[in-house]
């Protein structure tokens, strides 16, 4: 006999399934009308109380809805087919069964064969009995605290290479375990002697009958939950059972169940955040990369201009100003020398010894004045060079000015992309708006489940009520005949031992009542057959019904978790993406703060740069002065020679040599004056350079160490987010592909619609299996008697 009703099994196939999977019934191949077929394929599995697997079946049912001839080739498994409509067989030839039928309606085809094949999940149950490990007989009669625990495990998982975005514009190719994504259920019931019972996973209610009903929901595949799933509970118990557990599994595709499909939406968004953030990181980098070869342009360009300066410091000091000393000393002897000479043509020997001493030392004075002045000339050209190049706009400071903009340019882009709780196209508020519509499906899913839980504890109720009267009536449909024959039968032989035989009246009345007896028996017997047959189709319907609420529960449950766990998710994305706009305002803020700098650094050396074009332009006049300078001493040179060859001359424009020498001294004064001025103005610009010299290599390694310890791992977190979200969701779309390849047990027929269901039972234990036997078979004995006796005396009366 079998122990689960096949119409159950259909059922809970169809119903569950359907809950999960709604989908439209197809036109069948081979058919010449409009015949829609469903095929539902339910796996029985009996396990052990330890959850070894005991037997195996597998029912098909075919559903055919329409009108038409119809031919179908349905995949079934092979061993030990048998239909379960009647007593025909099946048209079964290497694992196909072949169909032709004529459909006006609706036609059910249902069978049962043995099932050879792998199971999707392993089970496993321990028990412990106060802290110790027992086996399930251990339990039976005792007292203590029970622990049972289960474990499932989905047992599908294969490797499988996926492919998904690395976030930033490649591919990355990767081998996972894939597994049929699976979910189920398991309800048992702790009988009226577990008390306290408790469990971390379980929902709890009552069974209305004094028992605790517990149901665990399964979310067997990653990335939404995993491929082992472990929870149990723990009761308080006194002569001790083991309670028999149900499970119902189903293979489904995620992306087709709305609160798998919004997980995997999710999902695919973190993946689209990691690569805009990983694009938007790496547009700051670049520029930040500019800044820093600016800044390196800039380092070159100072220190040119330091060389420069160093140079100009010593053209000043060593050659320039010691050169205008000496001019100044020998104007001063010049002018002493004319002096002499307005004294007396007796002193023209000394006088113009002295001249020429005198102007031979100008010569050398103001030869090196201009030797002075030409590296003067030299260092500002290199100065003004430098500065130049500081102040280019295409490799200078404007240009580490435009890389700092397009930083701020690239940061204000993702900030509007981000946006903010009351922009519904932006990242924020996309988040909030996923928040407030999970909030709200939180709710419903709740009522739904609650909804579900009163009619799965309402529905046993009704059913035990009936189940009593039927096994009431049971009691007496078999044997009441029998009983009423028998009881005739020894009022028969009673009667004559009386003698009754003997007299023809006693004779006709006792085979007249033995007949009426008899008849009335049959009578009984056929009342109380149909009443238990009505009595059986209601007890059957209600345990359909049970069964499929049974199914619809754990189902309401799970989606009422599943939308909870989103609801909150959708929480810490929306913190998450509030926290990381917050983090993106203080860097565009560094940036203007930056970028006010450069641009301040910027008229700096713009105004340098003016100044030092000005100081090369002196520096120019200064040496073509000097070289005139110079000539004019050679030729002062020649004159004081010439002195001696008459002293007429020389007192004829003594007065003239006095006044020019005394212009001379005074000029020289000056010259000297200025070139030590110079000389400290160029040592303190020497100072300066260095100085900045000395600070532009920070600059240069602050920019590269934003680069490598900011922008780049901004780069990296953004591809390691993308791939992380991308990774899930290619898992997703793997599982949900097996799914729908490898959903059907054996497969439907071509054009059909596949439908496929596992159910296991936990068998329980105990000890009553043998007694309660019994004790039935002795109760429909003594209901049977007392029927017949009643109906006999009745009939004598």
């Amino acid at each position: 006999m079998n122990r689960f009703p096949t119409k159950v099994l259909a059922g809970t196939a169809v119903l569950a399934v359907g809950v999960l999977a709604s989908a439209m019934p197809a036109t069948a191949a081979g058919t010449d009308a409009e015949v829609r077929v469903v095929n539902t394929e339910t796996v029985q599995v009996y396990l052990s109380p330890t959850g070894e697997v005991e037997t195996k079946r597998i029912y098909e049912q075919l559903s055919l809805t329409g009108s038409g001839d119809v031919q179908l080739s349905n995949p079934v498994a092979p061993d030990g087919v048998r239909n379960l409509d009647g007593f025909g067989g099946w048209d079964v030839e290497d694992g196909v069964q072949t169909l032709e039928t004529t459909v006006d309606g609706e036609q059910e085809l249902r069978s049962v064969s043995d099932f050879q094949g792998d199971l999707p999940l392993t089970i496993s149950v321990d028990y412990q009995l106060d802290g110790e490990s027992v086996q399930p007989g251990d339990v039976v009669g005792e007292s203590g605290r029970l622990d049972v625990t289960y474990t499932v495990e989905n047992t599908t998982s294969a490797p499988q290479e996926v492919s998904y975005d690395d976030g930033n514009g490649g591919t990355v190719t990767k081998t996972v375990d894939v597994a049929i994504p699976v979910v189920g259920s398991l309800t048992t019931v702790a009988p009226p002697n577990f008390k306290n019972v408790s469990s971390d996973q379980a929902n709890l209610a009552g069974d209305g009958q004094g028992g605790t009903k517990l149901s665990f929901t399964m979310t067997l595949f990653p990335p939404i939950g995993s491929t082992t799933a472990t929870f149990g509970y723990s009761a308080d118990i006194t002569e001790g059972v083991v309670p028999r557990a149900d499970i119902s599994a189903l293979p489904v595709n995620p992306l087709n169940v709305p609160t798998f499909a919004s997980a995997a939406e999710s999902y695919q968004g973190g993946a689209d955040t990691g690569i805009e953030l990983t694009e938007g990181a790496t547009t700051i980098d670049s520029n930040l990369l500019q800044l820093r070869d600016g800044a390196a342009d800039l380092l070159s360009g100072l220190i040119q201009l330091n060389d420069g300066a160093d140079q100009l410091r010593a053209g000043l000091v060593d050659e320039a100003a010691p050169g205008a000393g000496r001019l100044a000393d020998g104007a001063s002897d010049l002018q002493d020398g004319l002096g002499r000479l307005d004294d007396g043509a007796r002193q023209l020997a000394g006088g113009t010894g002295d001249l020429s001493a005198g102007a031979a030392r100008l010569g050398a004075g103001t030869g090196s004045a201009l030797e002075g002045s030409k590296d003067l000339s030299a260092g500002l050209s290199q100065i003004s060079d430098g500065l130049g190049q500081l102040a280019d706009a295409q490799s200078g400071l404007p240009a580490a000015a435009a890389g700092i903009q397009a930083l701020k340019a690239g940061v204000d882009t993702i900030l509007v992309k981000v946006g903010t709780t009351t922009q519904a196209d932006t990242l924020v508020g996309g988040l909030a708006a996923l928040d407030t519509g999970l909030g709200t499906a939180k709710d419903g899913s709740a009522q739904v489940r609650d909804g579900i839980a009163s009619l799965a504890a309402g529905l046993p109720v009704a059913k035990g009520g009936v189940d009593q009267v039927l096994a009431g009536l049971q009691g007496g449909s078999g044997s009441t005949t029998a009983a009423l024959t028998g009881i005739g039968q020894k009022v028969g032989a009673a009667l004559q031992t009386a003698g009754c035989q003997a007299e023809p009246v006693c004779a006709t009345q006792l085979s007249e009542a033995l007949a009426a007896l008899t008849s009335l028996g049959g009578t009984l017997s056929t009342s109380l057959g149909q009443a238990v047959a009505g009595l059986t189709a209601v007890s059957g319907g209600l345990k359909s019904a049970i069964d499929g609420v049974s199914l619809l529960a754990p189902g309401s449950e799970k989606l009422a978790t599943g939308v909870a766990e989103a609801e909150a998710g959708a929480g810490k994305l929306l913190a998450g993406s509030q926290e990381l706009k917050a983090g993106l305002g203080e860097v565009r803020q560094g940036l203007v703060d930056l970028a006010e700098g450069v641009q301040s650094a910027v008229g700096g050396i713009q105004a340098l740069d003016s100044g030092a074009l000005d100081a090369a332009a002196g520096g120019r006049e200064l040496s073509y002065g000097l070289g005139q300078l110079d000539a004019g001493a050679g030729d002062l040179v020649a004159g004081a020679r010439q002195l001696d060859d008459g002293a007429g001359q020389l007192a004829q424009g003594a007065g003239d040599a006095a006044a020019g020498s005394q212009q001379l001294a005074s000029g020289a004064d000056e010259l000297a004056n200025g070139l030590r001025g110079a000389a400290d103005g160029s040592g303190r610009l020497a100072e300066g350079l260095e100085q900045a010299a000395d600070g532009a290599p920070a600059l240069v390694d602050g920019a590269q160490r934003l680069s490598d310890e900011g922008t780049k791992k901004l780069v990296a977190a953004g591809e390691a987010t993308s791939q992380d979200y991308g990774e899930l969701v290619a898992v997703m779309n793997a599982g949900a592909e097996r799914a729908d390849a490898e959903e059907m047990v054996f497969g439907a027929p071509d054009g059909a619609v596949g439908l496929a269901a596992y159910s296991f039972v936990v068998e329980g234990e105990d000890g009553e299996g043998g007694r309660n036997l019994v004790r039935g078979l002795g109760g429909l004995v003594v209901l049977g008697t007392g029927a017949g006796v009643l109906a006999a005396r009745r009939r004598f009366v």
